[in-house]
């Protein structure tokens, strides 16, 4: 999911008046549910710099706010949402999220007709692929009917993730050489490897608003929602969880951040240990 990062650049923050800072801040809230704190402005200048400026796009702050008020839902505000959410993620971050799913498919997976798990804030596909993965090597436990969707709000990352492709460094630093060989393959790039096509094929990459209606058919087993509700106020944050739980099979499990917790927000689920929480059967 989109986390805020970056260096402050050459660019001056007193360019960006406090007023039109809440007033970009306002307009990311409206359209993501993401919260900009105070002391972000720097980034905000930071990543509409390429934008914003002499020779680029639009001269200044002003006219490009007014450009996206116009346009709330086109090619623009989509730049936009891309600029100020970045996505930090990695395979098999924090494993033990991912021996739950292990257990859940040995336990439950050839008793259910489908099995449905969702990545919620995808990112670049690291999430998802390494729910592929704990897939295959589980195979004989699986229905035929077995499917992981995986979505984010940045249409950038998405689009990265669809290739599956990653630096060879970075994904052997975090699986084991015999799963390496088994679910990468070489690309043109000697230093680039991409997730095999079996893993590929499990995995459906999607657009979505996570307040915006969920357009799923089925009903999810796992939900991976980690180190998103962060980012969204209380009101946000309870709208997700009932969503959430709307859409999760009796005895499903909702998994967020080790670092987040759901103490003092209104939600139906249960809680169980290491961040996860249960829709009662």
């Amino acid at each position: 999911m989109a986390s805020y990062t970056g260096a402050p650049t050459e660019a001056d923050e007193g360019d960006l008046s406090d007023a039109l800072f809440s007033r970009f801040s306002d307009l990311l809230l409206a359209t993501t549910g993401i919260q900009l704190k105070e002391h972000k402005k720097y980034l905000v200048v930071n990543r509409l710099s390429r934008i914003i400026g002499p020779g680029r796009a639009f001269a200044d702050y002003n006219s490009y706010y007014q450009a996206l008020s116009l346009s709330p839902k086109g090619p623009l505000m989509a730049e936009f949402v891309n600029a100020l959410t970045t996505n930090y993620s990695y395979f098999f971050r924090d494993p033990v999220h991912f021996q739950l799913l292990e257990s859940y498919i040995r336990e439950r997976g050839r008793g259910e007709d489908y099995l449905r798990f969702w990545s919620a804030a995808a990112s670049t596909g690291e999430e998802a692929f390494s729910m592929a993965i704990t897939l295959l090597r589980n195979r004989d436990c699986l229905p035929k009917d077995c499917r992981i969707l995986a979505t984010d709000i940045s249409t950038q990352v998405l689009a990265k993730a669809e290739e599956g492709i990653y630096p060879s460094a970075r994904i052997s630093s975090n699986i084991a050489p015999a799963d390496l060989q088994r679910f990468f393959k070489p690309t043109k790039d000697p230093e680039r490897l991409q997730v095999v096509a079996e893993a590929r094929a499990l995995v459906a990459f999607r657009y979505l608003n996570l307040l915006s209606v969920y357009p799923l058919s089925k009903l999810m087993d796992i939900i991976f929602l980690r180190n998103v509700l962060i980012y969204f106020g209380p009101e946000e944050k309870t709208l997700v969880l009932r969503r959430m739980y709307e859409h999760l099979k009796p005895g499903g499990f909702l998994v967020v951040g080790l670092s987040e917790s759901l103490v003092g927000f209104n939600h139906p689920f249960v809680m169980c240990k290491n961040s996860v929480y249960r829709k009662d059967a």
